[in-house]
């Protein structure tokens, strides 16, 4: 009994650290959104500059989309795939 409520509380704690690995998800949509207003207000300003400013945005824009999907996989590696909680199932759970 001891070992399944210790599985219990090991998958509380996976489930947790998910969520806040998706968190991630949210911040980056704010970062995309600044990364995205502050290159409009840079190009109203200096329009001659749209050339040197927009290639900057879109790498911006990659990086932290890249960051989003990143977070997206650690939670799902951690939900789906934890060899950790493998681990502990083998050695809780051995006759």
């Amino acid at each position: 009994m001891e070992s399944i409520q210790a599985l219990s509380i090991v998958m509380v704690g996976v489930h947790i650290a998910a969520a806040i690995a998706l968190l991630n998800g949210i911040f980056t949509t704010f970062g995309q959104g600044n990364i995205t207003s502050t290159a409009i207000e840079s190009i109203a300003r200096q329009p001659e500059a749209a050339g040197e400013i927009r290639p900057a945005m879109f790498v911006g824009l990659a990086m932290a989309e890249t960051s989003g999907i990143y977070g997206l996989l650690i939670a799902i590696i951690m939900l789906y795939a934890n060899p950790l909680v493998n681990k502990f199932i083998e050695v809780a759970f051995k006759p």
